[in-house]
């Protein structure tokens, strides 16, 4: 049975405890405080800083279905935390991006600990999720044992499925020269001129060479003042694919663009790597896409469009397991602090959720 009102109250308090990603140790202590109040469900800490809790199947044997949400959010301890009901909307930073899943992670340990699954079930709040935390939770998990198959829990995307795992590879490019006076050195080279660039080859001939390949400079940053010549530039370069071979290519020809951009000799450019996520997909006849339609249609949800994105899912394909997200609501703003979901779905999706891992878990 789904207790709506219990969620809503974890989902709030969830939301109230600050989790920047590397700093998720307040809200992990929350959620094994919640996991542990459950009857008969002992959480554990791993040495990567997620937190766990084993549901024994009926059936012993085999690797578990783990089902992950993530701990971390992209706000910094400065952004004020006071989530908020209205209406028929919960509203704050991260409310479902992801404490809504994290609510979902707890009501999902209760129902599993009353009625047990066929197989068993490994839950897990994990860190690292987000921007450059690299998965390193879910990676972690997944090196350090066995798992049959990942769900990956997130609060907004009720009316999807994401089956395609889109891959990232985060480069920082540094521009570095002597720098000088504006005007007693004039001339001289500008490590911002200079990487300015190689901005344009990245940003204007690197998407058509590599069909396929999402690029953005996202940040770009340089110089001491408006009268100086800048000694020092870099920027921040995020290329994305659905397909490991594009991801690659594209890491590839960015490398040789930048290897390629005209300088002067006494100007370096150099690559530093900030992250990767791996890339992949769920084949479109992958039995459990039809398992996670029957379990949507069960709790009385329309069939779902699937879709690719980047969450803990990733982490799957990069250890040749298949892996899929289930959103549990609708809402608007995520990655604003006036983010905000929907109630009324919150019931229907998170049936789903339960229906499919205990479908999974089945065999």
């Amino acid at each position: 049975m789904i207790h709506l009102e219990h969620l809503i109250e974890d989902t709030l308090a969830i939301c109230a405890t600050a989790s920047p990603t590397g700093f998720e140790h307040q809200r992990a202590a929350l959620i094994a405080a919640r996991l542990a109040a459950i009857p008969g469900v002992v959480p554990e800490l791993d040495v990567h800083g997620n937190v766990l809790a084993r549901l024994a199947g009926t059936q012993a044997g085999g690797p578990p279905v783990v089902v992950a949400a993530h701990l971390d959010t992209v706000f910094g301890p400065e952004v004020a935390l006071a989530p908020e009901r209205s209406g028929g909307r919960l509203l704050g930073p991260g409310i479902g991006d992801n404490s809504l899943a994290l609510a979902a992670l707890l009501a999902l340990a209760a129902d599993l600990q009353r009625t047990p699954a066929a197989g068993d079930v490994l839950l897990v709040a994990t860190v690292g999720e987000e921007g450059l935390g690299n998965l390193r939770g879910i990676r972690g998990l997944l090196a350090d044992q066995p798992a049959r198959f990942v769900v990956a829990l997130e609060g907004h995307g009720i009316d999807n499925l994401v089956t395609g795992a889109v891959g990232s590879t985060r480069l920082e490019i540094i521009c570095e020269t002597a720098g000088g006076h504006s005007w007693h050195d004039r001339g001289a080279p500008s490590a911002v001129h200079e990487l300015a660039r190689a901005v344009t080859g990245l940003a204007y001939s690197l998407p058509p060479a590599v069909p396929g390949l999402a690029v953005n400079v996202g940040t770009m940053s340089g110089g001491t003042g408006i009268n100086v010549i800048a000694s020092r530039a870099f920027l921040q370069l995020d290329l994305r694919a659905v397909d490991p071979a594009v991801l690659a290519r594209g890491e590839a020809t960015a490398r040789a663009i930048v290897a390629a951009s005209p300088t002067q000799a006494s100007v370096t450019l150099s690559i530093r790597e900030l992250g990767r996520r791996p890339a992949g997909a769920l084949g479109n006849d992958h039995p459990a896409i039809a398992q996670a339609q029957a379990a949507r249609a069960a709790a009385g949800l329309a069939t779902a469009i699937l879709v690719d994105g980047s969450t803990d899912a990733n982490a799957a394909f990069e250890r040749g397991l298949p892996g899929i997200t289930v959103g549990l609501t609708r809402g608007r703003n995520v990655h604003r602090e006036d983010e905000y979901i929907e109630i009324t779905p919150i019931s229907g999706g998170l049936a789903a959720a339960i229906g499919l891992v205990r479908s999974l878990a089945s065999g």
